[in-house]
């Protein structure tokens, strides 16, 4: 790691730990985004909760093809609940809330963050994964569904608009992008592209991906001390040359 980012760290620490005392998502929400993207059906909240697990996610009402309604939210459900997987619950508490990022009559995308606070630990860690559901076959949709990963997406990538999750943190004007850019070398960062959205330990990176009105976002776990996972944004027409023909053109977002 290079000098600069150990230097940062102990800032970064604080403003981190401090921010994740508050309510996680507080502006970021599943109403805080304006969706101008006409639909058919309705978006409500429910709530899985468990011991010292507490997790919200969305469901949809009304849709039009009620034959694939029931399946589409037991899919939105599993695909929420299974972070539970990725940590060790018996001496520690888990909170995820959602935010509907974008949403059409066809896709749905969902962002989910939260933190774990593990018994004993000084910090919690900060949560980051996404669902992205194609709504007219009831299917998961992955980053590599839509996007041809290669070299060039890579550089796209690193080149797209920073996200902070948090008010509180900006490693942009801290200068922090280009120190964790230094941490992986471009291969690496094709293939951990290359996973994006798969369950499981295959997905080293915990990287996922979502869409919002403009743009494809994907997310990297990186060190904790520097917010655990970073956002970039990519405009749609910076990646209209990696959209894949048969993922109908980003839903509509691309065009062909």
């Amino acid at each position: 790691m290079k000098p600069r980012l150990i230097i940062l760290i102990p800032i970064l620490f604080i403003l981190i730990s401090c921010s994740a005392k508050t309510e996680q998502n507080a502006d970021t929400t599943k109403n805080s985004i304006e969706l101008n993207t006409a639909v058919s059906y309705e978006i409500e909240s429910r709530n899985y909760s468990k011991d010292e697990i507490n997790i919200t996610y969305p469901k949809i009402v009304n849709l039009d093809n009620d034959t694939y309604e029931d399946e589409i939210n037991e899919l939105i459900q599993k695909e929420a609940i299974k972070i539970i997987e990725s940590y060790s619950l018996e001496e520690g508490n888990l909170d995820v809330d959602y935010r509907v990022t974008f949403r059409s009559n066809d896709f749905l995308s969902i962002q989910y963050l939260g933190s774990f606070f593990s018994t004993g630990a000084a910090h919690p860690l900060n949560i980051f994964y996404t669902s992205n559901i194609d709504l007219k076959k009831a299917e998961k949709v992955k980053l590599s569904d839509l996007l041809e990963i290669n070299e060039a997406f890579v550089e796209k990538f690193k080149q797209g608009n920073y996200k902070s999750y948090d008010d509180n943190l900006n490693l942009l004007e801290e200068g922090v992008i280009e120190e964790i850019w230094s941490m992986y070398s471009d291969a690496d960062l094709l293939h951990y592209l290359q996973q994006a959205d798969e369950a499981g330990q295959i997905n080293q990176l915990g990287t996922f991906s979502y869409i919002t009105q403009d743009s494809i976002g994907v997310s990297i776990s990186i060190p904790h001390a520097v917010g655990d996972h970073l956002e970039m944004e990519i405009g749609f027409v910076d990646v209209s040359e990696n959209v894949k023909k048969d993922s109908v053109a980003l839903y509509g977002l691309v065009e062909e």
